[in-house]
């Protein structure tokens, strides 16, 4: 991974929640890209209990998924119940 964008979540925020957002932001991606450009170029991690999902954003794969992706949390959590940043991944 080249640059991710790193998010943080509260305690309290449903798990099973925010893995159904990331959900739709892959399904968009893959009608926008078509689903075998999604398949090789996306790549996230979502470690259970860690409140932090990773999404790639070094393809614009991956930099489609993360904007679609966080336009849904804002709108199902609210801007305050999440962060993003923008880091660059060391291997």
């Amino acid at each position: 991974m080249g640059t991710v964008c790193r998010f943080k979540f509260p305690k309290g925020v449903d798990e099973d929640a925010i893995e159904a957002q990331l959900a739709l932001a892959i399904i968009a991606a893959e009608c926008f890209f078509g689903k075998p450009k999604v398949r090789i170029n996306a790549a996230y991690l979502f470690p259970k209990r860690s409140r932090e999902l990773v999404i790639d954003v070094s393809t614009d794969v991956g930099e489609h998924i993360a904007q679609v992706f966080t336009g849904l949390l804002t709108r199902q959590l609210g801007e305050e119940r999440f962060t993003v940043n923008r880091v660059s991944a060391t291997v």
